[in-house]
């Protein structure tokens, strides 16, 4: 097993815009730096879409999906999973935000404890 896997941190966002970018800047600013950040948008009629998009082109390590319709928390959830590549994954509500070093912190603990 490798010692620095990739860790996919998926967030579902369903009209959050007000705090979404706390929650992505929280997630792109881990001192783990090996992540995938993937955010399931589940059809917000907010300023959501804009925000992704400012985020998706500033750094690759963030994908966006906006549903076409629906799915609910649960279901955005388990689309993520699917997509995810990590070797792990965690999910952060869009209205919640991680400490620095929260990733590397699992991660260590994880590997220590498989």
């Amino acid at each position: 097993m490798t010692n620095n896997p990739l860790v996919s941190i998926i967030i579902t966002n369903y009209n959050y815009g007000q705090f979404l970018e706390q929650a992505i800047e929280s997630a792109l600013n881990q001192t783990y730096s090996n992540i995938e950040v993937i955010v399931i948008d589940d059809k917000s009629t907010d300023n959501s879409e804009e925000i992704l998009q400012k985020y998706a082109k500033k750094d690759k390590r963030l994908r966006f999906y906006k549903n076409d319709k629906r799915l609910g928390a649960t279901g955005a959830a388990q689309k993520g999973v699917e997509i995810a590549n990590g070797k792990f994954f965690t999910f952060l509500a869009a209205d919640d935000f991680y400490e620095p070093d929260f990733i590397e912190c699992s991660v260590k603990e994880m590997l220590l404890h498989p």
